[in-house]
C-alpha cells in the first residue's frame, strides 16, 4: 500500500510539473485527488479543463478547490481515512522494527570492531573474514538508516495531506469534515457539546452587487472575525456562507452570549471596497445555538435545532442569536 500511495504521490507531482503549478499544499491536494479519484467532482472538473493537453492555470486550480474541495473530500468517505490510518500504523510499526534492527546492527558492528582489534598478527585470514563481515554490517546499518529517513518522510507527507484535507481552502478555517470529527471525538469521550450555526445576512446581495471576488473577501473577513471573537473554541466553515462554533461542554447560555458578542463585533466593523473605497455596509450574521448530551446519536438533533433557531433569527429580522 505504501508503494501505491507513493506512486500516486509521484503522479500528483508530475501533474503539477506538467501544468507548471507550484507544489503548494493546496495544489498538491488538488493534483492528488485528480489522480487518485478521477471520477470525483474535482477529478471531472480537472479533466474538463485539461483535456487534449491543455495546461491548467493557477486561477482555474484555485476555483476548482474553492468550489469542490470540501465536497470531494467528504465524498471520499471513511474508506480513504481508513486506508491512511492503516498506512500510518504500518509506517509506525515498520519504523519501530527498523529502528530496533539498526540499533542491533550498530551494536554488532561495535562488537566486531572490538574483537578484530584484539586479534594478533598470526590470524590475518580471520581478520580479513571479520573485516568483510564488518563492512557488510555497516552497509546493512546504512540501509536501515536510509529506510528510517524514508519512513519519516512518508509519515510527514501523510500528516500534511491530512491537515490539508481538513482545512477550508478559502478561509483557512477547519472544514466540515474536521468539525464533524471534533464532534465525534467529544461524543466518544462522553462530553457534552454545544454548537452554534451562523449564516451571513444577505450574502447573496453582496455577491450580486459586487461580484464573487468581493464575496470571497467577505467570507474571509467574517471567518477571521469569528475565529478571533470565539477563541479558543473551534470555529469552522460549515458550507457556503455558513460557519459553526463548537464548545466543549453543555453551556448553551454561555455559547449564546459568546456568539452574540461575536455578532456585535462583526456588525461594528466597517468594510470598504479595496479598489474604490466604497462602503459595503453592515456585514452581520444570524445564529442559532443548541446543545447535545450523551453519545454521538444526539449530535444530529442538536445541529437540527441550531439550524432551525438560526432561520428563526433570520425571520425575526436578522443580526441576532437565538437559543434553540
Amino acid at each position: 500500500m505504501a508503494r501505491a500511495l507513493r506512486t500516486t504521490s509521484d503522479e500528483a507531482l508530475a501533474f503539477l510539473e506538467r501544468h507548471r503549478l507550484p507544489p503548494t499544499p493546496q495544489n498538491y491536494t488538488l493534483a492528488y485527488i485528480a489522480v487518485d479519484e478521477p471520477t470525483s467532482r474535482i477529478g471531472l472538473a480537472v479533466k474538463a479543463i485539461a483535456e487534449d493537453g491543455v495546461r491548467m492555470r493557477q486561477e482555474e486550480a484555485d476555483e476548482i478547490v474553492a468550489l469542490y474541495a470540501g465536497d470531494s473530500i467528504r465524498h471520499s468517505g471513511s474508506n480513504g481515512d481508513g486506508e491512511r490510518r492503516r498506512l500510518e500504523a504500518q509506517a509506525e510499526r515498520l519504523g519501530a522494527l527498523t529502528a530496533t534492527a539498526a540499533a542491533q546492527s550498530q551494536e554488532f558492528v561495535a562488537d566486531l570492531d572490538s574483537e578484530a582489534q584484539q586479534l594478533d598478527s598470526q590470524a590475518a585470514r580471520t581478520v580479513q573474514i571479520v573485516a568483510r563481515m564488518i563492512e557488510r554490517s555497516k552497509q546493512a546499518e546504512d540501509n536501515f538508516r536510509s529506510a528510517l529517513r524514508e519512513i519519516e518522510a512518508l509519515r510527514q507527507e501523510l500528516a500534511t495531506a491530512r491537515g490539508d484535507a481538513e482545512r477550508d481552502a478559502l478561509t483557512g478555517l477547519p472544514n466540515r469534515r474536521r468539525v464533524e470529527r471534533q464532534l465525534e471525538e467529544l461524543a466518544s469521550a462522553g462530553r457534552k457539546r454545544t454548537v452554534g450555526l451562523c449564516d451571513i445576512d444577505s450574502f447573496k446581495r453582496v455577491n450580486d452587487r459586487f461580484g464573487h471576488t468581493v464575496g470571497d473577501r467577505v467570507l474571509k473577513m467574517v471567518a477571521s472575525s469569528l475565529a478571533t471573537s470565539c477563541a479558543p473554541h473551534l470555529v469552522g466553515r460549515w458550507g457556503g456562507e455558513e460557519f459553526i462554533v463548537v464548545m466543549d461542554g453543555g453551556d448553551a447560555a454561555a455559547c449564546t452570549a459568546l456568539l452574540d458578542q461575536a455578532r456585535a463585533d462583526l456588525a461594528s466593523r466597517r468594510f470598504k471596497l479595496r479598489e474604490t473605497d466604497e462602503p459595503l455596509g453592515v456585514i452581520s450574521f444570524s445564529a442559532g445555538v443548541a446543545e447535545a448530551d450523551g453519545d454521538a446519536s444526539n449530535t444530529p438533533g442538536a445541529l437540527h435545532r441550531a439550524d432551525a433557531a438560526m432561520y428563526a433569527a433570520k425571520q425575526a429580522g436578522r443580526n441576532q442569536v437565538i437559543l434553540g
